[in-house]
């Protein structure tokens, strides 16, 4: 499907010419002023310009609808470019890492701070102590790098939750939907390998008290040790 990009939403997503929101599946969410000026920057060139649209999934709490944007080649035998990437190689974003952020994802794993190939560095990430809870609070809603140490598991029926602390509400959460789990386990992470392991995860995070990172690809966790 061909469409167009008519600006952005009052909230600074991608707004088509037919009045759907979109959220560029890939790309992290804005969190300060500069990151929102880069963004918009970085889409001006492409308002008006045809673009092919793939729907990945149903609206969002917000109405944004989970879509991959891509630029039709100028020339024959040019190859067509997802926009999302264009924008991180850009800097003008920062990734997000879940299933169907890019065409080519297995080549692109590695670290959100990245060097991109030209215009201006985005802020590379701080690492956030999973224990430290008035620091994962402060962050609530934002997008982190989260470290800490694994002191549990906890296998439920739709969720597994590897936990940096015993103890509930001591510590953040990674949360694994229960297909991550399985592909994982089949990676060799069992719970009782698992225990003890230092692990840095990159997320939202959200959840009761602001202490749960939902993670929904394998690119977006590392064991450190």
């Amino acid at each position: 499907m061909t469409v167009q990009l008519s600006g952005l939403d009052p909230a600074g997503d991608p707004l088509l010419g037919d009045g759907r929101r979109l959220r560029l599946v890939g790309l992290a969410p804005r969190q300060s002023p500069e990151e929102a000026s880069r963004f918009d920057a970085g889409l001006r060139g492409f308002l008006g310009r045809p673009l092919g649209l793939a729907v990945l999934g149903e609206p969002d709490r917000w109405g944004r609808l989970p879509a991959r944007l891509t630029i039709p080649p100028t020339s024959p035998g040019e190859p067509t470019l997802d926009l999302a990437q264009h924008l991180l190689r850009q800097g003008a974003a920062l990734p997000l890492h879940e299933p169907g952020s890019s065409p080519c994802e297995a080549s692109q794993k590695a670290s959100v701070q990245a060097t991109v190939t030209s215009g201006p560095q985005p802020a590379p990430l701080t690492a956030i102590d999973g224990h430290d809870l008035a620091a994962v609070k402060a962050q609530e809603g934002r997008y982190v790098m989260l470290e800490g140490r694994i002191a549990s598991v906890g296998e439920r029926s739709q969720r597994t939750y590897l936990n940096f602390s015993r103890r509930p509400k001591q510590a953040a959460s990674i949360v694994l939907s229960r297909s991550l789990w399985r592909e994982l386990k089949r990676a060799g992470w069992t719970a009782s390998h698992l225990g003890g392991k230092r692990l840095r995860a990159y997320g939202v995070l959200a959840g009761r008290d602001g202490l749960l990172l939902e993670v929904a690809s394998r690119s977006a966790l590392e064991l450190i040790d």
